[in-house]
Parts: C-alpha cells; sequence; structure tokens
C-alpha cells in the first residue's frame, strides 16, 4: 500500500460517533491520524467531534455512501453494527446491517488495497465451549458469519484484517444492549443513582482503551493475514465488580438481576501478535478507578 507523505493518514472508521469509536478516535488522533467518523447522520449532528476529526454521514448497507466517506483513507476501523438486543428484535435488520454492512466494508478496503481492523464478539461462542464457536444468538451468529468474510477476502484478495472478541466492554461513555450495565453501573455510581445490571456470573472485563489501542495498533503496523483474537479481558465475578465499584466510589445502590451471559464464563486470551506489540490487560481495579475518575466520581 502506498502512503501519500504529503499528507497525514486518514483512516475510516464506521460506528465512529459510538461508545468504542470515539475512543478508537482518540488514540488514532494521538498518534497524529485523521480519523474520520462515518455514522447516521443522526448521531454526527449530536455528537461532539473531537479535535482534529472529519466526519462524513451514511450507511454501512448503502454501499455508495461508505465509498464516498473512504475516498483517501489508508484503513479502515469497522465498528458499525447493531448490539444483541437489537439483533434479536429484528434478525433481518441485524443481517442487513452487520453482515451486509461488513461486506461493503471488505469490498471498499479490497479497491482501496487497505487493511481493516473490525470488532467480533465474545459472542461467537456459545454456552458449553470456550474454544468451538457455537453462538447462542442472532448478534454472535452475524457476528461470525463476518469473520468468515475477513478469512475469504484474505484468502481470495489478499487483504489483510484484524478482528476482535471481547467480551464485556465497559468504560466512560454511552454504551447500548444488556453488555452496557458495567458501563451504566459506573455513571450511576458517581451520580448516586441506582442501577441494574441486567446478567449474572463470571465474565470477563475488557476497559474500552484496550480494544481502542488494540485498533489503533492495527492502522500503524503492517497487518498480515486475517486474524482473530479473543479479548477475555480480567474474569471476575459480577458481585466481585459491583463490590470492587462500590468500595472506589462510595455508592452501594447497584444491583445484579438476571441469569448469565449465553457466553463461556472462563474465556482464554488468544496471544497478541508479536506484530501488534505489547497490549496490556486492564484489571478492573484499575479500570474502574480511571472509569471514575474521568465521569468525575
Amino acid at each position: 500500500m502506498t502512503q501519500d507523505t504529503r499528507r497525514p493518514r486518514r483512516i475510516l472508521l464506521t460506528g465512529g460517533t459510538g461508545f468504542i469509536g470515539l475512543r478508537v478516535a482518540a488514540a488514532l488522533a494521538a498518534q497524529g491520524i485523521v480519523p474520520r467518523l462515518f455514522d447516521l447522520e443522526a448521531a454526527i449532528r449530536r455528537t461532539v467531534l473531537p479535535k482534529g476529526c472529519e466526519a462524513a454521514a451514511g450507511d454501512v448497507t448503502d454501499a455508495d455512501s461508505l465509498a464516498r466517506a473512504g475516498e483517501g483513507c489508508d484503513g479502515i476501523v469497522h465498528l458499525a453494527g447493531l448490539m444483541t438486543v437489537d439483533c434479536a428484535a429484528d434478525p433481518a435488520r441485524a443481517v442487513r446491517v452487520n453482515v451486509l454492512g461488513s461486506a461493503h466494508v471488505f469490498e471498499l478496503a479490497r479497491r482501496l488495497r487497505v487493511p481493516v481492523a473490525w470488532l467480533s464478539t465474545a459472542g461467537v461462542f456459545g454456552p458449553d465451549s470456550a474454544t468451538l464457536p457455537r453462538p447462542m444468538t442472532v448478534y454472535g451468529v452475524t457476528k461470525l458469519a463476518v469473520e468468515g468474510l475477513a478469512r475469504v477476502h484474505a484468502a481470495d484478495h489478499g487483504l489483510p484484517s484484524l478482528g476482535l472478541r471481547p467480551y464485556i466492554v465497559y468504560g466512560p461513555g454511552i454504551s447500548s444492549g444488556i453488555a452496557a450495565g458495567p458501563s451504566i453501573a459506573l455513571a450511576a455510581s458517581v451520580r448516586r443513582e441506582p442501577a441494574v445490571i441486567r446478567f449474572s456470573g463470571r465474565v470477563g472485563f475488557v476497559h474500552v482503551d484496550d480494544v481502542a489501542r488494540l485498533l489503533a495498533a492495527a492502522m500503524l503496523r503492517p497487518m498480515q493475514g486475517a486474524t482473530v483474537l479473543t479479548m477475555a479481558g480480567d474474569t471476575r465475578g459480577m458481585a466481585d465488580f459491583t463490590a470492587e465499584l462500590a468500595r472506589q466510589s462510595g455508592w452501594d445502590g447497584i444491583a445484579i438481576d438476571g441469569p448469565p451471559l449465553r457466553i463461556p464464563a472462563d474465556l482464554t486470551s488468544d496471544p497478541v501478535p508479536d506484530w501488534l506489540g505489547a497490549q496490556p490487560v486492564t484489571p478492573i481495579e484499575e479500570g474502574i478507578r480511571r472509569t471514575l475518575a474521568e465521569l468525575g466520581g
């Protein structure tokens, strides 16, 4: 891939105004890269763009608007998609957005000859196996399909990509879906408001900046093959998380009410390839501390 050294590198960031997208944008901008945030027009209108970012309105299901946004970009970080609850409510729409939209992204990357870093999910695993992907949610099914698209584009076209399978991503910002419970609890603790986390059991807690740092690193280094990495994060019981949150925030108004997720309780993170460099895991004690500090708690 030939870079134009007369201008800063630009990275197209689909779903760029979202919870993870804004953190990735900040991580890229800190490296002197111009993030171009691609999202629905309504999402862009209500978002205060971070300094140094560009914006382009469109929809990943519309290949033309995506192609226009990708002009002049040197890589793509693909985060746009529907989450678990929305996928369950409308499986056909989930396939259009998550699978067809991702196909458009990979095809654009193939034409531009640029790499793709994107988000899969630990939900590609069912509750009975931590090694054999057998998703038990529509969301997990769509993401496993996208992993297949990435492999095919690497095999047929030499398109390099990195997919991440994070477990529960948490941190400061507005998240959505059932997995947003820990992030909602953090914000509620700062406001001294009650909140309910709608799942229980042991899960892997992945701080949002660990995800953002890894996606940004993929754009800074020569990428190889169609790599997919499971990110288990810091595996703890949900009660451990709420107890630590209460200890640090001084607020004990967070409840847990719901069954365990349909994902193995104890996943193992895949080794990070040497080409990505060292990528430390944030323990929940540090992740909670940093999040509360950023939220003003």
